[in-house]
């Protein structure tokens, strides 16, 4: 129950940071992205992994979220 609410806080994230980017093509294609991670390890059910999961999409986002902001595409 708790790693749910991790990886719906992650998403949210996510969402919430895409919807700041203005060019509208590039927004949905990282929406797409992140879904589509999101939805190929819907059905894992080992605790370990879950948490393993969580934690390297945190830090993918922050390297796609710092690497948009220092291009200039995102604005923080």
């Amino acid at each position: 129950f708790i790693q749910r609410q991790r990886a719906l806080a992650l998403w949210k994230e996510i969402v919430r940071s895409t919807s700041n980017i203005p060019d509208k093509a590039a927004r949905k294609d990282m929406r797409q992205f992140a879904r589509s991670e999101f939805e190929q390890q819907r059905n894992v059910t080992d605790l370990g992994h879950i948490r393993y999961l969580i934690s390297y999409g945190k830090t993918q986002f922050q390297t796609m979220r710092g690497t948009l902001i220092n291009s200039g595409v995102l604005t923080e």
